[in-house]
C-alpha cells in the first residue's frame, strides 16, 4: 500500500505548496469559527480550478438554490463556493489522514514483522484443536548467493494425537463422497492434471480416511501430483482410501489417469517444501515440538514470522468515510433547508398580523413593509436573536425597493424566492391591490390571517409528531434496557 498511499500524500503536498501563491484570490470574509478548515480552501480552490470541476460543480442549481435560500442577504455565489471549498478540504483531510496512518502502519509492520526465530514450533496440546501460522521464508543457494527466494507459505500446527489406546473413535466413509471430493479442482478421475484433495475425515460420519497412492512418484500421501515424466496418453494409476470406524476396516480402490503439468522452479520449490513439511509433522505427530526444514535441496532457509498489515484496511476506510461524508454534507444541507422551511411557516401568522395591523393603523404597504423589517433589524442586533429566513427575505425586498425595483415586481420576487403557497398568496394580495386598489384587502389580510394562525397549529402538531417519532429509538433501547435488568436476575434465580 505504500505504493498508493504516499504518492497520495505527496500529490495532496504539492497541491497545498502550489496554492499557497493563490491563496490572496480568495476573500476571507466568512467566519472561521464555522470555517474551521479556511487553509485548505485555497486548495480547493486550485484543485477545482486545475481540473475544470468548478464551473459543473457551481453550476449544481439545485444545490445553488438552497444556498441561495439559506444565505439570503449574503455574498451569494462566494456562499456557494465556500461550501464547496469545504466539501473538498473535508474530503482531501480524511484522505490525507488515513494515508499517512496508512504509510505509518505500513513502516512499523516492515520493521517489526520479520521476527527471526529457530525453527522450533510448539504443537498445540491434544484437544485444543489445530493451529495455522503464516510465516515468511527466504531460500538461499548455498553454491550462490544470488539464487534467493522469498514467499509466504501457511502451516498447519496439528494438534498432538492420542496413541492407539486413547483414540477410541475411528470414523467411516461413504464412497460416492470420497470420490466427488478427492477430484478437487479436476474434472473427472481420467484426467487429472491438478493436485487430488485427499480428505482426511467425511463430516457427520465419524469416519477417518487413509489415502494409500499406488505409485507415491506420481501422487504424494497428500494428493500432491509430484514431478514426472508422463507420454502423451498420461500415466494410469490407482489410490486406495482406507476407511476406518472402531474395529472396522474397508477399503476402496479408485483408478486415476495422471497427466504432465508445466511447473516453474518456484512452484517445484514450493511443492517440495509442502511435501517436507507433511511428512515431518505425520513422522512427529506425537511429540510436543517439532522443527520446520533449514533447507531444500541446495536452497537454506530462513524463517520469519508474518505479520498481518491493516495498511489497505485504514486507506479503504480513509476513501469510504470520504465519500460517505461527501454525500452527508449534501444530506447536512437538506437538513438545514427543512429547519428554514418550517421556520418560515411559523413565522408566517406573525407577519400577517403585523402587516394587518399597520394597514389598519393608516400606514402604505411600503411604509407597512419597512417597518416590520426595521424592527426586526433592532430586535436582531439588540436582543441577539437567531437569524428569521422570513424576515430575511422581506430585508431583500426593502432593499430592491430603495434601489428603485417597482413595488409590484419586489413584491412578486419576494413570494417567489420564498417558495411556499402562502407567501405567493400574501404577495399576490398585495400586486392585486398596487394595481387595481382592492379596497378589501384588509378584509383579505384577515382572512389569511385566521387561515395561518390554523396552519400553523397544524404545523406545529405535525413538528410536534415527528419529535415523539425521533424519541420512539430512545425509548426502546431503555425498555430493553429494563427488560435486562428484570429477566437476567429472574434467570440466574431459576438457574440456581
Amino acid at each position: 500500500m505504500l505504493y498508493i498511499s504516499i504518492p497520495v500524500i505527496a500529490l495532496m503536498l504539492f497541491l497545498y505548496a502550489k496554492s499557497q501563491k493563490h491563496a490572496e484570490n480568495i476573500p476571507t470574509d466568512y467566519d472561521i469559527k464555522k470555517h474551521k478548515l479556511y487553509f485548505l480552501y485555497p486548495m480547493a480552490a486550485y484543485f477545482l480550478t486545475l481540473t475544470g470541476l468548478e464551473r459543473r460543480l457551481l453550476n449544481k442549481t439545485e444545490i445553488s438554490r438552497k444556498i441561495r435560500a439559506l444565505h439570503v442577504n449574503d455574498h451569494q455565489d462566494f456562499q456557494i463556493k465556500l461550501y464547496w471549498y469545504q466539501k473538498i478540504s473535508l474530503f482531501f483531510l480524511i484522505i490525507f489522514a488515513f494515508s499517512s496512518i496508512s504509510v505509518i502502519t505500513s513502516l512499523q509492520t516492515s520493521i517489526n514483522g520479520a521476527q527471526t526465530f529457530d525453527n522450533t514450533l510448539i504443537r498445540p496440546r491434544e484437544g485444543t484443536g489445530d493451529s495455522k501460522l503464516t510465516l515468511r521464508f527466504r531460500m538461499e543457494n548455498k553454491y550462490d548467493k544470488e539464487d534467493i527466494y522469498e514467499d509466504y507459505i501457511t502451516i498447519n500446527n496439528k494438534e498432538r494425537t492420542y496413541t492407539d489406546e486413547e483414540w477410541k473413535k475411528v470414523l467411516d466413509k461413504a464412497i460416492p463422497y470420497l470420490e466427488q471430493k478427492m477430484l478437487g479442482d479436476n474434472k473427472s478421475a481420467e484426467y487429472i492434471d491438478k493436485d487430488l484433495d485427499f480428505i482426511r475425515r467425511i463430516p457427520d460420519t465419524g469416519i477417518t480416511v487413509e489415502w494409500i497412492p499406488q505409485d507415491y512418484r506420481l501422487i504424494s500421501g497428500s494428493g500432491k501430483l509430484m514431478d514426472g515424466k508422463f507420454s502423451d496418453k498420461g500415466a494410469s494409476t490407482l489410490v486406495t482410501a482406507v476407511l476406518r470406524y472402531k474395529e472396522r476396516r474397508a477399503e476402496h480402490t479408485i483408478p486415476l489417469t495422471i497427466w504432465p503439468v508445466k511447473q516453474d522452479k518456484k512452484t517445484r520449490l514450493y511443492r517440495e517444501l509442502q511435501n517436507i513439511l507433511e511428512t515431518t509433522e505425520k513422522e512427529t505427530s506425537m511429540t510436543n515440538e517439532w522443527k520446520l526444514p533449514d533447507k531444500v535441496g541446495d536452497y537454506l532457509i530462513r524463517w520469519h514470522i508474518s505479520q498481518s498489515s491493516k495498511t489497505f484496511a485504514i486507506f479503504a476506510v480513509g476513501i469510504a468515510g470520504s465519500v460517505l461524508l461527501w454525500f452527508f454534507m449534501d444530506r447536512s444541507l437538506d437538513d438545514k433547508m427543512k429547519t428554514r422551511n418550517n421556520q418560515m411557516l411559523l413565522d408566517y401568522p406573525e407577519i400577517i398580523n403585523k402587516f394587518n395591523l399597520l394597514i389598519n393603523a393608516g400606514m402604505t404597504i411600503r411604509q407597512a413593509w419597512s417597518k416590520i423589517t426595521e424592527d426586526y433589524i433592532k430586535n436582531t442586533k439588540s436582543v441577539g436573536r437567531q437569524t428569521r429566513y422570513a424576515y430575511e427575505e422581506m430585508l431583500v425586498t426593502l432593499h430592491e425597493l430603495k434601489l428603485g425595483v417597482a413595488e409590484a415586481d419586489a413584491y412578486e420576487q419576494f413570494g417567489i424566492r420564498a417558495g411556499f403557497l402562502p407567501f405567493m398568496k400574501f404577495s399576490s394580495i398585495l400586486v392585486q391591490n398596487l394595481k387595481k386598489g382592492n379596497r378589501s384587502m384588509t378584509d383579505l389580510l384577515k382572512q389569511e390571517a385566521a387561515e395561518a394562525f390554523q396552519e400553523r397549529k397544524e404545523a406545529a402538531k405535525r413538528l410536534g409528531e415527528e419529535a415523539s417519532a425521533k424519541l420512539l429509538g430512545p425509548m426502546m433501547i431503555l425498555l430493553f434496557i429494563v427488560l435486562i435488568i428484570i429477566l437476567v436476575p429472574a434467570f440466574i434465580s431459576f438457574r440456581f
